[in-house]
């Protein structure tokens, strides 16, 4: 869309007898008003590889199913709030598992941390599991995961 040479606004190329906003005779002399492919104006030569890191739906899931504990699902998503929030609860919730199994079952303390530790797996899979079948998921950046 061509500009008025005199006010700068936006005309149609129509109006090249009077400038329909400041009233100018002649707004587009010397202004050209050729369509130009603006595809050919982008340049992604200047992007590196490495700016775009797609996230991967697998790798997620496996992080979440081998050491979710960690948080390094979250934080492979690049949800650092998340991921912090995710283990501090963590390091609360095994032993207060440990706690629920050892005084009211009266279990060794080898079996209650095996049972501790397991149910804090379980859960661990179960949220990646659920957020692996999440059909809108996107990382901290805002891409979607693939």
């Amino acid at each position: 869309m061509p500009i008025c040479r005199n006010c700068k606004a936006r005309i149609s190329k129509f109006d090249k007898d009077i400038c329909p906003v400041c009233g100018t005779k002649q707004p587009l002399q010397g202004v050209s008003s050729d369509t130009v492919e603006i595809t050919a104006q982008v340049d992604i030569s200047g992007l590196k590889e490495e700016q775009k890191v797609l996230r991967n739906r697998k790798s997620m899931l496996l992080l979440f199913i081998f050491c979710g504990f960690t948080g390094s699902g979250f934080f492979y998503l690049k949800k650092k709030k998340t991921a912090l929030v995710w283990l501090l609860s963590n390091l609360v919730f095994i032993p207060v598992l440990f706690l629920m199994f050892y005084f009211p079952f009266e279990l060794e303390v080898v079996l209650s941390i095996v049972f501790s530790f397991v149910v804090d797996y379980i859960v661990n899979a179960v949220v990646g599991a659920a957020l692996y079948l999440f059909p809108n998921l996107k990382d901290g950046e805002g891409e979607f995961v693939s």
